[in-house]
């Protein structure tokens, strides 16, 4: 999920009115779109798609929610009315104004809007405008165009401009992508360890995956799911240094977080990965302070969802992270496994 895609999310969730006018978001399961502040019931986050406009989601085949009308939405901030239209204007494929004359346009001054444009959207400009280029190479990509066609027709101004800024959103090449990552060779091993069982699997370039669960045979199951279109293939032996570097972390006497990483991710979400494994063997930090550590002490949620999404278990230890309280707060493998790592890292 896109730093854009998290802020819009915690919207939702949070039924912020503030955004309204600024996007819609539309539920695959209701095929219906509705404003963030929406009243009804709160959506699962797999069935949220978001939109520009009511008209793109009308495109897409939604239907508006006959309870918050976004089709009939009339914007009465005036500064909101001004982020709206500098929303517009940054998703053109086209676009060549800059911020200055945008915001002289607005009757703004530069500072003033982007300041006020990133309490609202949650994102700078410049990664908003980014965020729309790399999604519709996603989606010139998916209907077949060839990778330079899609990257200049998204209004990307060369390749090389992409590949800079909007190919480490994507994950992988854009060949890659284009093709469903097919042909990708992922190799994995599974090890028992007092926490039960821990699957981790590597590409050539180092670990994308590490699982943890009470049996091999569902870990290897998703671990397939997760690359469903390349060649995943068991290898214990030559990963066996991998594994034992993994055992050992169960017990608190290995630190994972030098094992090399091959994750697709948002820039946000990877700027969070690399704080969790800044942090020492046996300590831990609280999601706001971790928010602070990246230079965004409001993202607090934000933070927490990178931890969610972290998809190397160990490797980045996002069970180092806790509450403002002491409490240990969730954990995607399991309360009593994080309580574990924490109690065997202090100890070392």
């Amino acid at each position: 999920m896109s730093e854009l895609e998290e802020s819009r999310w915690r919207a939702v969730a949070e039924r912020d009115e503030t955004l309204t006018g600024c996007f819609v978001y539309a539920v695959s399961s209701t095929k219906i779109y509705c404003r963030p502040g929406c009243g009804s019931r709160r959506p699962l986050r797999k069935n949220v798609e978001f939109f520009a406009t009511p008209i793109e989601a009308t495109v897409a085949g939604y239907r508006a929610c006959r309870r918050c009308r976004p089709d009939d939405v009339t914007v009465s901030d005036p500064s909101l009315e001004a982020i709206v239209a500098t929303c517009r204007q940054l998703e053109q494929p086209d676009n060549k104004e800059g911020v200055s004359s945008i915001a002289a346009r607005l009757g703004y001054s530069e500072r003033h809007l982007r300041r006020r444009f990133l309490e609202v959207i949650g994102v700078t400009m410049s990664n908003y405008e980014r965020a729309q280029k790399s999604q519709r190479v996603r989606e010139n990509l998916r209907e077949g165009k060839q990778v330079t066609n899609a990257i200049i027709d998204a209004g990307y101004g060369s390749t090389r401009a992409f590949y800079e800024h909007g190919a480490p959103r994507l994950g992988m090449s854009p060949g890659r992508y284009r093709g469903g990552a097919q042909g990708e060779r992922i190799r994995y091993t599974v090890v028992e360890t007092a926490l039960g069982i821990v699957a981790v699997a590597t590409t050539e370039q180092g670990v994308c995956s590490v699982k943890l669960g009470p049996d091999s045979v569902s870990l290897v199951k998703g671990l397939k799911a997760e690359f469903p279109l390349a060649t995943v293939v068991r290898d214990d032996e030559g990963l066996s240094e991998v594994a034992s570097v993994l055992e050992g972390a169960t017990r608190g006497e290995k630190n994972a977080t030098q094992l090399p990483l091959d994750l697709a991710g948002t820039a946000f979400q990877i700027r969070v990965w690399e704080a969790l494994r800044a942090i020492p063997l046996g300590e831990t930090r609280t999601y706001s302070e971790v928010a602070a550590e990246i230079g965004m002490p409001r993202a607090v949620r934000a933070v927490a969802s990178a931890c969610a999404a972290n998809e190397a278990a160990l490797a980045i230890p996002c069970h180092r992270v806790i509450r403002r309280d002491g409490s240990l707060g969730g954990y995607r493998w399991g309360i009593e496994v994080k309580e574990a790592l924490l109690a065997a890292e202090a100890q070392r």
